[in-house]
């Protein structure tokens, strides 16, 4: 079988018990948002082109737009109250250098996958700041990106074997 039908196989059969784990841990209250991160950070591994650099580059640049999130987050608690503007406003203030600094940090092999940084960011955010979901989240679903893959690779090395 080729790598690709098998790494589909693979990566079908990884998200379906993603889905199912993270489905019954999303019960728990705070922890709705577990299989989204997830399913985000296993399509971030691919993105990052997979394999052992794929799986570095995409948790380091995930967990990289979670930290540059709670820093803006902060400084834009901070500009509210010493500038007297509204939450709102000191939060759109904010996003502009937080959001230039998640392009420039792109500069770095470790943290030169773009996307991979507005997608922590962006999950750290919908999770209202919930380390514990965001961090779990990307783990896992780097590491379900990396077994699909690796199933997938073998899979398709024993089923393409010659018969002796």
């Amino acid at each position: 079988m080729n790598g690709l039908t098998a790494t589909g196989i693979t990566v079908g059969i990884c998200a379906g018990l993603w889905q199912m784990v993270s489905s019954q841990v999303g019960l728990t209250a705070g922890w709705e948002l577990l299989g989204t991160i997830g399913f985000v950070a296993f399509c971030s591994f691919y993105a990052a082109g997979g394999g052992n650099a794929g799986f570095v580059k995409s948790l380091a640049v995930n967990y990289s737009g979670a930290i540059w999130a709670f820093l803006a987050a902060a400084a834009s608690g901070w500009l509210a109250s010493v500038s007297g503007l509204s939450a709102f406003w000191a939060g759109v203030v904010m996003t502009v250098p937080f959001s230039a600094v998640i392009v420039w940090q792109g500069r770095f092999w470790l943290t030169s996958f773009i996307p991979g940084g507005f997608l922590g960011m962006t999950l750290f955010f919908a999770t209202g700041l919930n380390w514990w979901v965001t961090l779990l989240g990307f783990l896992a679903g780097n590491c379900v990106g990396y077994i699909s893959e690796y199933t997938g690779r073998k899979l398709s090395e024993a089923t393409s074997k010659e018969a002796a």
